[in-house]
């Protein structure tokens, strides 16, 4: 039987639900209230409770719905928190962290699986490395999908959102913390930066497409450590030339994630044809 614990408020999105680092300003959703998370139904099918976490000027539906259906149907667990995702990624970072450490507790389990997208990607990351220092890491696979993992440089449109670019007038309509948080050589980014990419003990699989015209260069998306896995989506289907907000409704995106979570469920990676490069 499927569980999904959507909790919270999920809002529609101004400017077209951008599911990716940049957009137009939205009204951004109440974080759901850690009190309300509550334990998986014992009808679920089994596996650590999976959570996932959207990307900037999203939901979890538009930044990972295909995702959170596909886990659904095959019995998990998942929980999909709404948050403000134009917050500092500091008390993101923070809110999550609280998820996790309230998932494990009502669940009685020691470590939970994480699937990002965009920011969400970034978070998840951010959230295995401040957990690092424990016995026990709270988190045991992280699936990132073009998350921009050493921070990004420009935006959507070409309006550049460097310190640059910072000084024009055009900034001011994306002036978000989350925005100014994820750019290279940030404050947030120079702190996480300074720390291990990942955590001992955690598996992370970094999904990243060629197309990807929001994480520049693409190679961004990617963490280079022994208990990493990168994938470039076009390895092994060139015809699938999905772009970053593309990825989130892309039939490979969803297998190689469901592949990470569960190869042995899950061996086979569809190779379907893509033309959306946004």
């Amino acid at each position: 039987m499927r569980a999904l614990f959507s909790v919270g408020v999920a809002l529609a999105v101004a400017g077209g639900g951008c599911a990716g680092v940049a957009g137009a300003a939205p009204a951004s959703p109440e974080a759901t209230p850690l009190t309300a998370i509550e334990a998986c139904p014992a009808s679920s099918a089994g596996g650590v409770p999976i959570l996932l976490i959207h990307g900037t000027n999203a939901t979890v539906e538009k930044s990972l719905g295909p995702v959170q259906q596909a886990l659904l149907e095959d019995g998990r667990c998942v929980y999909g928190l709404e948050f403000n995702s134009m917050q500092p990624l500091s008390a993101s970072v923070d809110y999550f962290a609280g998820a996790v450490d309230r998932i494990r507790e009502v669940n009685h389990v020691t470590a939970i699986d994480v699937v990002g997208k965009s920011q969400g990607a970034l978070i998840a990351r951010a959230v295995s490395v401040r957990s690092a220092d424990g016995a026990t890491p709270p988190l045991r696979h992280v699936v990132a999908i073009s998350g921009p993992q050493h921070g990004v440089s420009q935006t959507v449109a070409g309006v550049d959102i460097t310190p640059i670019g910072a000084r024009t007038p055009l900034f001011n309509l994306i002036d978000r913390a989350a925005m100014r948080d994820m750019l290279v050589g940030s404050p947030f980014m120079t702190e996480l930066g300074r720390g291990p990419m990942t955590a001992p003990g955690v598996h992370y699989t970094m999904l990243a497409s060629r197309y990807d015209q929001i994480v520049t260069p693409y190679s961004n998306a990617f963490v280079d450590e022994p208990n990493v896995k990168n994938i470039l989506i076009q390895d092994g289907c060139e015809e699938d030339r999905a772009g970053h907000l593309a990825e989130s409704t892309d039939p490979r995106t969803v297998d190689l994630v469901l592949n990470a979570l569960d190869p042995v469920r899950h061996p086979v990676v569809r190779c379907v044809p893509n033309t959306d490069e946004r």
